[in-house]
């Protein structure tokens, strides 16, 4: 399969939000004002899309194959379920010799299927789910028409954006009766629309005024986002991220289709595309080595550093960024073990 290297770009976007939402640059606008306010917003909202992002990627890149339950289950859930085991069983070890849990593996194993070590990774079972209904997924996404899929999009933004929306800031509610948006979770909706966006989306020029006019929709989006964050606040005398996900879906997409117009492959040196598919091909290990070196821990003395100097907002993104570069380097030099080789 030809490899498609702004789906790469997608990926290392994604877990560059995932990073800055660990972060304790998320949220910060809630001790800020002015332009610093409404540029920490708009990242703590935007950052919120980076498992969608993952969801979408994986849409674009499975939902198009055909493979029998067997290959699936040896290639990709088997897979699965031996990373959840040995990197929650690292992780757990990390919390004994911390002396948070006792040592018990026997009960540790027991409890997988049922708890979670680690908190983000609950995005590995999630995918497990993902990858468990692919034999339902693929035939449906592959008969949608393009305008079912945009007839999809219409459907998430009315009830899963607007009809809270217009509850929390208006007091208007539709009949509790007229509601599927449990049908739009992230194993379904996502994926089907990263699989649509790929396969549909022909644009080729950026600067248009439709991609303009969809660019704009994130802005709105914010605003709406803001106001009922802010009706919250004033409810509860403290900032929540509640509502923060709210007007998601906008972001998402527009993200989608912006790496996709500004990556397309003849763009691409020989170099671009060398680096891209190294370094999106250890985005995955930068998750999973996340609770180990990423921001919230050690290298927080960096943000510390900067602060007093680049103010907070830049200290945090300069940590991440290279937090990302050492887990990309150890994810390179993980593959190289046979024991990780085929996990990462």
């Amino acid at each position: 399969m030809k490899k498609k290297y702004y789906l790469e770009v997608i990926r290392i976007l994604a877990i560059l939000m995932v990073m800055y939402n660990h972060s304790a640059a998320f949220m910060s606008f809630s001790n800020q004002s002015g332009v610093e306010y409404a540029i920490s917003f708009l990242f703590s909202m935007v950052c919120k899309g980076a498992v969608p992002l993952f969801f979408m990627v994986s849409g674009a890149l499975l939902l198009g194959k055909n493979e029998s339950g067997k290959d699936l289950f040896q290639k990709r859930i088997l897979r699965m379920i031996l990373v959840i085991v040995i990197f929650s069983f690292l992780y757990y070890m990390k919390l004994v010799l911390k002396g948070e849990r006792p040592f018990a593996p026997f009960s540790f194993l027991l409890s997988l299927p049922t708890d979670l070590v680690y908190l983000p990774y609950w995005f590995l079972y999630s995918y497990l789910g993902v990858l468990t209904i692919l034999p339902i997924l693929r035939p449906l996404a592959q008969n949608m028409s393009k305008n079912t899929f945009w007839y999809l999009i219409i459907l998430q933004i009315l009830l899963d954006c607007l009809k809270p929306t217009a509850w929390v800031l208006w007091g208007y509610g539709l009949c509790g009766y007229y509601n599927f948006s449990g049908l739009f979770q992230y194993v379904i909706f996502y994926p089907l629309i990263g699989y649509g966006l790929d396969q549909y989306f022909s644009e080729t020029k950026f600067l248009t005024p439709k991609n303009i006019g969809r660019n704009l929709a994130v802005f709105v989006a914010a605003v709406l986002t803001q106001m009922m964050v802010y009706k919250d606040y004033l409810s509860v005398g403290n900032y929540q991220e509640v509502y923060l996900g709210t007007w998601l879906s906008i972001p998402v997409i527009v993200i989608f289709l912006n790496t996709k117009l500004l990556f397309q492959e003849d763009r691409l040196s020989g170099q671009a595309k060398k680096i891209l598919g190294c370094v999106g091909g250890c985005v995955f290990g930068c998750y999973l080595l996340g609770g180990f070196i990423g921001t919230g821990g050690r290298l927080d003395v960096i943000a510390g550093t900067l602060t007093p100097v680049t103010g907070m907002l830049p200290a945090y993104i300069i940590e991440i960024i290279i937090a990302f570069l050492i887990e990309v380097a150890v994810t390179l030099v993980l593959k190289k073990l046979p024991v990780f080789r085929k996990l990462l």
